[in-house]
């Protein structure tokens, strides 16, 4: 009796470790999402500024995003009153400072990646809508700019290096090795607040917005992977998740 209990007992452990790494989600930018009233999105995992030179939105992509009727960024870039006002802000100096290399190297070859979404949205006259408000977000980076990061962190070479890392990983959908390096970047508590918070603060929105059409949801890369991130917290929710590659083909990532 005791060596069945044993064996039960080894059985249970292996079924949780695997259902563990099934949720890891090291891969996969593009995602179908079916809600509980069978209505069916995507999320995107986005990469906000990138160089046209090297890389382009995925034909597969705009065709999912013209598939739904409402358009769901990070927050709506189209009011320019909010612009102004996010324009206006002091965004702490580890932001700025890797915008200045990012600009110094790729200047006019650089594309907004949500730019693009919003044009080909707009052309199929899709709804826009952000999951947080300017002010919300600003909140959050007021946080963010109280937080003293190390000097060295402001290593001219070092931000090019892993910015272009990040290219390589948008590339081949490593969402999980993003996420990783980005806690490696920014350190546990910013990145707890700029990215975990957010992702909890958004899911209600996703879950109302997700059962009510067809919401093509966008944010950035780093929200996806994680325990904290988008896709685990969307299947403890208990949505069906079905991954899609750039080229409609699912990533190879093991999770079905």
């Amino acid at each position: 009796m005791t060596k069945i209990l044993l064996n039960i007992t080894i059985l249970f452990l292996l079924a949780s470790c695997h259902q563990n790494e099934k949720t890891d989600f090291e891969s996969g930018i593009l995602w179908k999402i079916e809600s509980k009233s069978g209505i069916e999105s995507f999320i995107f995992g986005t990469i906000h500024l990138y160089p046209q030179t090297e890389m382009e939105l995925s034909e597969n992509v705009i065709f999912k995003l013209q598939e739904c009727n409402v358009l769901a960024l990070e927050r709506d870039i189209t009011d320019q009153s909010e612009q102004q006002k996010f324009a206006d802000f002091q965004m702490p100096n580890f932001f700025l400072e890797s915008y200045r290399v990012i600009i110094s190297e790729y200047g006019d070859e650089l594309v907004n990646m949500e730019s693009e979404l919003i044009e080909k949205a707009r052309k199929s006259k899709m709804d826009l809508t952000g999951l947080e408000s300017t002010d919300e977000i600003l909140n959050i980076m007021k946080t963010v700019r109280d937080i003293k990061i190390p000097e060295n962190t402001f290593i001219k070479d070092q931000m090019l290096t892993d910015y272009q890392e990040s290219l390589k990983q948008y590339k081949t959908e490593s969402i999980g090795k993003f996420h990783k390096r980005m806690i490696v970047q920014m350190g546990e508590e910013i990145t707890k607040i700029l990215v975990d918070q957010r992702n909890e603060n958004w899911i209600d929105d996703i879950n109302s917005l997700i059962e009510k059409d067809k919401t093509f949801i966008a944010v950035g890369m780093g929200h996806l992977g994680g325990k904290n991130g988008i896709l685990n917290r969307l299947l403890e929710k208990g949505y069906k998740l079905e991954p899609i590659g750039m080229d409609n083909t699912p990533p190879n990532n093991g999770y079905k």
